[in-house]
């Protein structure tokens, strides 16, 4: 038995388990944020142990423990796989749960050594998991970040506003960099702001903010393979679910190809333009950013995701004109005036 924290009697005294009872625990998984460990008893149950960590571990956290509380627990009312935690720790500096182990294998580790029939029915489950979430509408009626059991809005304001705010950020640092980056800021921050109020029209729900193909595990039950959990919620958001749907088409931990359309059978729908493409320019702004600043562990597990970026750099233009042709067709053609700037002042700096 590896060493377990010093609060692990208390944690499984309220989980109804008894000390005596516990065969090993042992540490679980890469996870770069948390600590995870599995606690196996004499009877072969399991639980994960999730020892929240870097890189909140003082101030500030989100909440994310309570945050994670409220979330599951309203995940499973609404049919959405997640383990449930069975008990909980904290300290005022050391904060924990304990959850129930989901079997399964993490869908980024194994799609891409099942047959084709297998991996479809994986992802399509996926997919249905996910418009589970998507169906779920909080209280606050905003968009924003999660922070305990409440939504705090973005500082910049409205979704849209967010948004706009952060790809032209990263835009402007981009170029500041003098590394050659060629792209049209202003024709971008012009068609950004003709965008918000079409970002401000999209449904707010719950999103999880990090939907990547290691965050949900499948298994295999009765010959079909299906989704049996999502994790990792402590991220979690209140926005347009086409954002969640960008950023699993973007993140990779390794080269496993776009998401197929089984996924988005499941799902229900597909995200269109021009929220797609702005979602897509947003997050890979974004990444070239993190890769160029160093902000990645020594691992740098995102490699995909940070090479494409950088060649999507290349291709900023012609996004930009793609937003701007589906701009048009929703007949949005001349500059928007007066909405952020009424309600949030000026949208960019």
């Amino acid at each position: 038995m590896s060493q377990p924290p010093a609060y692990l009697p208390t944690l499984v005294s309220e989980a109804g388990i008894s000390l005596n009872s516990i065969r090993c625990v042992e540490p679980f998984g890469d996870g770069v944020t948390n600590r995870t460990s599995l606690v196996v008893l004499r009877d072969d149950t399991r639980f994960i142990l999730r020892e929240y960590e870097w890189p909140y571990a003082s101030g500030d956290d989100l909440r994310r423990l309570e945050k994670e509380l409220y979330l599951h627990d309203l995940l499973l009312k609404y049919g959405v796989p997640v383990p449930a935690i069975v008990a909980r720790h904290d300290d005022g500096s050391t904060r924990a749960v304990l959850m129930e182990f989901k079997p399964g294998q993490l869908l980024g580790n194994v799609v891409d050594d099942l047959p084709e029939t297998p991996r479809a029915e994986a992802w399509w489950s996926v997919g249905l998991a996910l418009r589970k979430v998507h169906s779920i509408r909080l209280p606050d009626n905003c968009a924003g970040l999660i922070v305990g059991e409440r939504v705090r809005p973005f500082e910049e304001g409205s979704w849209g506003d967010f948004h706009c705010h952060q790809a032209v950020r990263h835009a402007r640092n981009l170029l500041k960099r003098d590394m050659g980056f060629s792209f049209d800021l202003k024709s971008m921050k012009r068609m950004l702001k003709r965008a918000i109020p079409v970002l401000n029209a999209r449904p707010l729900v719950l999103l999880h903010n990090d939907p990547h193909p290691w965050n949900v595990l499948v298994d295999e039950v009765d010959g079909r393979w299906t989704c049996s959990a999502w994790l990792d919620w402590e991220y979690a958001w209140v926005g347009d679910p086409a954002w969640d749907l960008a950023r699993l088409d973007v993140f990779r931990l390794k080269p496993i190809g776009p998401t197929p359309a089984a996924f988005f059978e499941g799902y229900g729908e597909v995200s269109k333009d021009p929220e797609r493409t702005i979602y897509e320019l947003s997050i890979y702004l974004w990444m070239a950013n993190q890769y160029l600043d160093g902000e990645v562990d020594e691992e740098r597990i995102l490699t995909p995701t940070y090479e494409a970026a950088m060649q999507y750099l290349g291709r900023v233009d012609e996004a930009v004109g793609r937003i701007d042709g589906a701009l048009r067709e929703l007949g949005i053609t001349g500059a928007v005036r007066g909405i952020a700037e009424k309600e949030n002042g000026p949208p960019f700096g």
